[in-house]
């Protein structure tokens, strides 16, 4: 059985770090027979190639966990696995509908449905992850009946949301805590509710496990 390689983005936030391994364990406790395994894509250590030199001509199923294709997974990834036979990369998470049902019920927690609602999510120099950002919207929308507008997490965040009819309920498109999360809630502080990040919601783990069974029949 190939190990299950989760390739997180990484980041100096401690509570995001905490919440990485929170879903590690998850998927772990999920399929207790599979080897889990935990590397970054910037800022952290192991490196995607460091944990795959530490698996020499071991099966291994890459799951990148991001939810959008960016250059991570556009680029990067590839150019590391590319001279690596045993090794396959699953598909990126998003926009699928499982990560939006998680989406839709964090934001249930701090929104009674009611006035604007937004999605943030961190927006990207890539035409593919737009267009995946806001097919994600389009399916949050459709989930929850009502129209959903991208917020993209740059530029000049409070001003955005105070341009929009109250009360704002912001929905995020965001795996865990972190710089971008801390910016959002400040911009939103008085004028918007903001649902916490994904984090390690069921829904989640039965995604990363799914890219992993689909990388590993081929599907």
């Amino acid at each position: 059985m190939p190990v299950l390689l989760i390739a997180a983005h990484g980041t100096r936030s401690a509570a995001g770090l905490a919440t990485t391994h929170e879903l590690l364990d998850a998927v772990r406790a999920a399929r207790a027979s599979l080897t889990v395994e935990l590397c970054f894509l910037d800022v952290l250590s192991p490196s995607l190639r460091e944990a795959l030199d530490d698996l020499p001509g071991q099966d291994v199923v890459i799951v990148p966990l991001l939810l959008s294709a960016g250059y991570h997974v556009t680029t990067d990834i590839p150019k590391v696995v590319a001279d690596r036979p045993t090794v396959r990369v699953g598909r990126h998470l998003g926009p699928d509908p499982l990560v939006l049902q998680a989406v839709a019920e964090r934001l249930a927690e701090v929104s009674d449905g009611t006035g604007t609602t937004l999605l943030a999510a961190v927006g990207s120099s890539r035409a593919s992850a737009r267009q995946e950002v806001r097919r994600a919207a389009e399916l949050l929308a459709a989930r929850l009946g009502r129209d959903v507008e991208v917020l993209p997490l740059d530029g000049h965040l409070r001003a955005a949301l105070a341009a929009h009819p109250a009360p704002v309920a912001v929905a995020s498109y965001l795996l865990a805590e972190g710089d971008f999360v801390d910016k959002l809630r400040a911009a939103a502080d008085g004028i918007a509710v903001v649902a916490e990040p994904i984090r390690d919601h069921p829904a989640l783990v039965t995604v990363v496990l799914s890219r992993y069974d689909d990388a590993v029949t081929g599907a």
